[in-house]
């Protein structure tokens, strides 16, 4: 049996592109990168993977969604708003072995995806992980909802990449 393929032919450029290339991934949540350098200095903290605006809090996450016809997910990189007492319980857990007995966390989506454009502050659930940054899952009916639940084609990977490209 011949293994799958990461990568795909673009129908947006022709060429040949890994899956994996493709991914969006956002530095900073939205308002702390609208905010001039002297702001984000005075009034939050930035690190890869928590963030502090004020009395806001964020974490770095994984927008999972399934590919058709593939056994990997597209994935965006985004981050996620989370209550203060929420975003203290996966700071003291982002280096545990076993967060499985955690109940996924409420937070809201604090970037505005390019293929998602008409959804701002996405609520969702955060499930915090072992092996990898936090994964969020839309819990209001959406297009990104459907998306994860119903999964896109490697099409709509290129049209994501091809959007920032």
């Amino acid at each position: 049996m011949e293994a799958e393929s990461n990568t795909v032919n673009c129908s947006q450029c022709g060429k040949e592109h890994d899956i994996d290339q493709m991914e969006v991934s956002f530095g900073m949540p939205d308002d702390f990168f609208e905010l001039s350098e002297e702001e984000r200095k005075s009034r939050g903290k930035i690190t890869s993977d928590f963030c502090q605006l004020d009395k806001r809090y964020f974490v770095r996450s994984i927008i999972p969604i399934p590919v058709l016809d593939r056994s990997i997910n597209y994935c965006w990189g985004v981050w996620v708003e989370l209550s203060k007492e929420d975003f203290t319980t996966t700071y003291d857990t982002w280096d545990d072995e076993d967060v499985s007995q955690i109940p996924r966390l409420k937070g809201n989506l604090a970037n505005v995806l390019s293929e998602y454009k008409n959804l701002t502050s996405v609520k969702g659930e955060l499930e915090l992980r072992s092996d990898s940054r936090p994964l969020f899952f839309a819990s209001e009916k959406s297009k990104l909802f459907s998306d994860q639940n119903n999964g896109i084609t490697v099409d709509d990977t290129a049209r994501y990449y091809h959007y920032i490209a």
